[in-house]
C-alpha cells in the first residue's frame, strides 16, 4: 500500500496505537503515515489518520514546546514545531497523544512522536541513479528516485517500496512512498561502544526494494551507511591513474594490519557474484567462523534470512536475479560455474570498462576494470612477513610497483559457487591438510579467456605453513557465480 507523504516538508513522526476500544462499540485511531519531516523551527505539516466509528477527537498532550490541531472531519492533524531554538521549553522532538472517544463512549488513542530534522538529500540529484546510494550524513531525510533504472533512463513502475533487509534493525527508519514515486527515510545517529549516541551517521548495509502493483519485486537499491565517507576517506590514486576507495564496497573502514578483531570485521564488504547489482552479506564473525552470515533484519526489526538455490534454465536469468536480489543462485563447475544458466553474458559488469546498468558501484565510481590490480605486487618485506603476525592481520599490503606505495586489502574470502558458504581459509598442502587464514578475491569487470564463463579476479594468498608459497594474481580465473569482494574505482 503506498504510503502518504507531505511533499515539501521535512519533520518526522513516529505513530503507534496504545489502546483499542473498551467495550463492543468498534472504534480505531491509526496513522497510515510512517513519517514526516519538517526542516526549521516554526514550520508546520500535516500528517492524515484513519478514523472508524469516532464521534469525537482531541490532543491530550503536546511536549517540547510543539502545537497540534486536530481535524475530524479531514482526518488531519497538523503540527508545527516551537518558533525557535530559543522559545520556551522548545525541542527538536515532541510526543503527540490523540485520543478519541466512539458515539457510545468507547475511547482508542494513538501517539505521534515528531522529529525536526537538519536537512533533506536528495541521493538521485541531478540524474545520479545508481544501484548503490551512500549515506553519509546523520539526523537527515533522504530520498531518492524510485521511477528509473540506475544507470539508464528506463521507467519503472513503481507502486510501493519496503525493505528487504537492513544490517541493524532501525537503521533505515520512517520508509514510504511520496506521490512523485522517490522513496523517503531517516537516518539518525550512530552508537559508541557503550550505546551514547554520536555525531555521525551509523555504519551499516541495507536494501530497499521497489514493488509493482501486483507485489512484485521490479528493482532494488543497496544502501551504504558510513560515519566516514567512503568517496573521501583514505581515497588514494594509484600510479596507473585509477583512484580507489580506500574499503570495500560495503566495509564500514579498512583495518590496516590491525590486529583487533573488531577492525578487521569491520573491514569486511559486501559480497557480489559476478554481474549481479545485489550485494549478499556481511560475515557475522572477523574469522568468517562457522560460515555465518551477518544477521539483517526487515522494517519489522524480524530476523532476515538469505537463501541459495541452484541455477536453472528458470532461475538462472537477470529477470529472475532482480526480482529475487535476496537469492544466492549456486551452480556447478560441470555447468561452467556461472549462475547465469546456460551462455554467458559478458557485458553485465561492462567487460571494456564502461559501466552499466547492473555495476553495483555509486554514482561516479564502478567495478575495476581486468588490468585495474596488475600494478600492484607483493613486496620482499610483505612476503617475509612474520608468519605469526600475518595470521592476526587477515590481509596484505600490496606494493604499488609504480610509486611503492602500500595500500592494504583484507583477505576477505569469498562465497562458494557450489554451496553459497562463506570462506576466507586456504588449506596447508601437507597432511592433516589445517584450514589456515586467510585468502584475497577482489572482482574485475574482466571475462575468462580459458572458459568463457569465468570472470577476472585479483586474487592473493597467504600460506602460513610455508611463505615461499606465497601468491598474488592480478588476472585469476574465477566462477562466475563465486560472491565477492569488491574495490570500487572512481569513473
Amino acid at each position: 500500500m503506498r504510503k502518504f507523504f507531505e511533499k515539501g516538508l521535512i519533520a518526522m513522526f513516529v505513530v503507534s496505537a496504545f489502546a483499542a476500544c473498551k467495550n463492543d462499540d468498534s472504534c480505531k485511531v491509526s496513522f497510515p503515515v510512517a513519517g514526516a519531516f519538517v526542516s526549521d523551527w516554526g514550520e508546520s505539516t500535516t500528517v492524515r489518520f484513519n478514523a472508524v466509528n469516532v464521534k469525537h477527537i482531541g490532543v491530550t498532550s503536546v511536549t517540547g514546546g510543539w502545537k497540534a490541531e486536530v481535524d475530524l472531519a479531514s482526518r488531519t492533524i497538523v503540527v508545527t514545531a516551537p518558533e525557535s531554538a530559543d522559545a520556551e521549553g522548545a525541542d527538536k522532538k515532541t510526543n503527540i497523544t490523540l485520543t478519541a472517544a466512539s458515539p457510545k463512549g468507547a475511547s482508542a488513542g494513538a501517539v505521534l512522536v515528531a522529529y525536526l530534522v537538519d536537512n533533506t538529500i536528495n541521493l538521485s540529484g541531478d540524474g545520479g541513479h545508481s544501484n548503490c546510494y551512500i549515506a553519509a550524513v546523520p539526523n537527515v531525510k533522504y530520498k531518492f528516485d524510485t521511477t528509473v533504472k540506475a544507470e539508464t533512463d528506463e521507467a519503472l513502475a513503481t507502486a510501493d517500496v519496503g525493505i528487504l533487509w537492513q544490517s541493524s534493525s532501525a537503521l533505515i527508519q520512517y520508509l514510504n512512498l511520496d506521490d512523485d514515486g522517490f522513496a523517503n527515510f531517516y537516518i539518525g545517529f550512530g552508537e559508541d561502544e557503550d550505546g551514547e549516541a554520536t555525531s555521525e551517521a551509523p555504519d551499516g548495509n541495507a536494501v530497499i526494494a521497489a514493488y509493482d502493483s501486483a507485489g512484485n519485486i521490479i528493482w532494488s537499491w543497496h544502501i551504504w551507511t558510513a560515519a566516514k565517507d567512503p568517496r573521501t576517506e583514505n581515497v588514494a590514486t594509484y600510479s596507473n591513474g585509477l583512484t580507489f576507495m580506500g574499503r570495500n564496497l560495503g566495509a564500514y573502514a579498512n583495518s590496516d594490519e590491525s590486529e583487533k578483531t573488531e577492525d578487521i570485521w569491520k573491514a569486511y564488504g559486501l559480497y557480489y557474484q559476478w554481474g549481479r547489482k545485489d550485494p549478499f552479506l556481511r560475515p557475522r564473525y572477523y574469522d568468517c567462523a562457522r560460515s555465518m552470515s551477518e544477521t539483517v533484519y526487515d522494517a519489522d526489526k524480524n530476523a532476515v534470512y538469505i537463501s541459495s538455490e541452484a541455477s536453472d534454465a528458470e532461475k538462472g536469468t537477470v529477470s529472475y536475479t532482480i526480482a529475487h536480489p535476496d537469492v544466492f543462485l549456486t551452480a556447478n563447475a560441470e555447468d561452467g560455474g556461472d549462475w547465469l544458466y546456460g551462455a554467458g553474458d559478458n557485458s553485465l559488469w561492462g567487460a571494456d570498462g564502461a559501466k552499466t546498468e547492473y555495476d553495483p558501484c555509486p554514482k561516479g565510481w564502478r567495478v575495476p576494470s581486468k588490468d585495474a590490480f596488475a600494478v600492484l605486487d607483493i613486496a620482499e618485506t610483505e612476503d617475509n612477513m612474520d608468519l605469526d603476525k600475518a595470521k592476526k592481520i587477515f590481509g596484505w599490503n600490496l606494493t604499488d610497483k609504480g610509486s611503492s606505495a602500500k595500500y592494504f586489502y583484507l583477505g576477505g574470502g569469498y562465497k562458494s559457487y557450489f554451496n553459497g558458504l562463506l570462506s576466507n581459509l586456504n588449506y596447508k598442502d601437507e597432511y592433516p591438510y589445517t584450514p589456515v587464514p586467510w585468502v584475497g578475491y577482489y572482482w574485475t569487470d574482466g571475462v575468462g579467456s580459458m572458459l568463457p564463463s569465468k570472470g577476472i579476479a585479483m586474487f592473493f594468498d597467504l600460506n602460513t605453513s610455508r611463505a615461499v608459497v606465497n601468491a598474488f594474481d592480478p588476472h585469476s580465473e574465477q566462477y562466475r557465480a563465486n560472491a565477492m569482494q569488491v574495490r570500487c574505482v572512481k569513473e
